[in-house]
């Protein structure tokens, strides 16, 4: 494994202020461990157990209408529903006991996005396990660009589970402990690239359902890419199964044991009991 010009306080450092950001990501007052429903609208009138109000969509192209009356609580940008209104994903929507929602889109479909404050997985969080840092494993990649247009097909974790694409527009090779791997990314918008990845830990000492690597896009077609293990994080779906998160591709195994990274949130004892599944920590 390679190390070189990765060791010292300055790396540690910068170690150190992204796992604070991390918990602030998933843990701190807009936490992503907060949301609590990912529903998708597909029939008209659809009601929902998490929020008030019946919502009829038309498909993602066509129109998007939450009918509701004063008396349920709803607010769409700061104005009380007392009717129908037509949504759009730039709305801000918000319910009873400070639960608050978004508009996103999935296959072609819309979804009521759903986050709740007093979520147990959010107010039960009480930290996320990882390994010691340790900079043999930060190893120089190169990046291969892949055909143009190139998809890969995934499975979601949705419920139930669907198939889905992304864009895949290259790959990282690099070499680990004397043997030479391959990790294919996808495209999750801009210049960020996703990998998701299984090893000999997962289902052992980390979600069977792999980790994820987020990376920048190399600003050249072809070169060398940094992929720090110490910072492969969870899923989202491991703080709250309301998130759709997608399993790794077959070819994204690694066979040797990535002992690096994130493992496995942890909550406070039965905090999450029914919501959240993974390896004991």
């Amino acid at each position: 494994m390679s190390s070189g010009c990765f060791d010292g306080d300055d790396a540690l450092t910068g170690y150190d202020r992204w796992r604070r950001s991390r918990w602030e990501e998933m843990a701190g007052p807009e936490g992503k461990a907060g949301r609590i429903a990912y529903r998708l609208i597909t029939e008209p009138g659809q009601e929902f157990p998490e929020v008030p109000g019946r919502w009829t969509s038309t498909g993602f192209s066509g129109s998007l209408t939450l009918t509701a009356t004063r008396a349920e609580g709803v607010f769409v940008d700061d104005q009380a529903v007392d009717g129908a209104v037509e949504l759009t994903s730039a709305g801000r929507l918000s319910f009873p006991d400070g639960r608050r929602g978004t508009i996103e889109e999935l296959g072609g479909a819309h979804v009521l996005v759903v986050w709740d404050p007093a979520a147990p997985t959010l107010v039960g969080l009480r930290g996320i396990d990882a390994w010691p840092w340790d900079p043999a494993w930060t190893v120089e990649a190169e990046y291969r660009p892949a055909d143009a247009g190139r998809l890969l097909e995934v499975t979601r974790l949705t419920s139930p589970s669907m198939r889905d694409s992304f864009p895949a527009p290259g790959d990282f090779v690099f070499e680990l402990r004397g043997e030479r791997h391959t990790l294919q990314a996808f495209g999750v918008g801009g210049d960020t690239l996703l990998i998701t990845f299984t090893d000999g830990t997962s289902d052992k000492d980390t979600p069977g359902m792999g980790r994820w690597l987020i990376l920048p896009r190399p600003k050249d077609a072809t070169g060398t890419a940094r992929i720090d293990f110490n910072r492969a994080v969870v899923p989202h779906h491991m703080f709250s199964p309301a998130f759709p998160c997608p399993l790794p591709p077959r070819e994204n195994h690694l066979l040797l044991r990535i002992e690096a990274g994130e493992r496995a949130p942890v909550f406070e004892e039965n905090a999450a009991a029914g919501t959240v599944t993974g390896p004991a920590v």
